[in-house]
């Protein structure tokens, strides 16, 4: 069996997997619902890590699940009314889609796993480290959400 993922730039990951963001921004939409496994990527948001001030955290893995629920357009009433979600601090862009995530659970551990662009396939045995030839259980967890605003 297979399992979708979508990787997604620290600290943006974590706050997705920790249930504090439940849009994520994406430039494209999908007709896929479900599960979807969040992949830290290792290119980290630099600015967005000076305002969540988040320690340490993973990159280059696997480190949560949730539900994606919907994808909907972008409006500029939309965007106003979901900053508390999304939490973007930029202005309304046309062209971008609101990806509604629910049910976020973090993983105990970061499982390390190559990232792509796109949903992007994952095999269960990736994800049970007993099995996982590619990917292998990494090192800290879940970095601490701290300061948010």
């Amino acid at each position: 069996m297979e399992s979708k993922a979508l990787s997604v730039r620290q600290p943006w990951a974590n706050l997705i997997v920790c249930g504090v963001k439940g849009i994520e921004i994406r430039s494209w939409s999908t007709a896929y619902r479900g599960r979807l496994f969040i992949h830290a990527s290792k290119t980290i948001d630099q600015e967005a890590m000076g305002r969540f001030q988040l320690e340490s955290p993973p990159t280059g893995s696997l480190i949560g699940t949730v539900e994606l629920i919907g994808v909907e357009p972008f409006t500029r009433s939309t965007w106003e009314e979901l900053s508390d979600l999304h939490l973007a601090n930029t202005p309304f862009a046309e062209g971008f889609y609101a990806w509604q995530l629910a049910n976020a659970v973090p993983l105990a551990e970061p499982i390390n796993c190559r990232g792509e662009r796109s949903l992007f396939a994952v095999a269960d045995s990736q994800v049970n480290p007993d099995l996982s030839i590619q990917c292998r259980p990494g090192g800290a967890g879940i970095a601490t959400v701290r300061n948010l605003f």
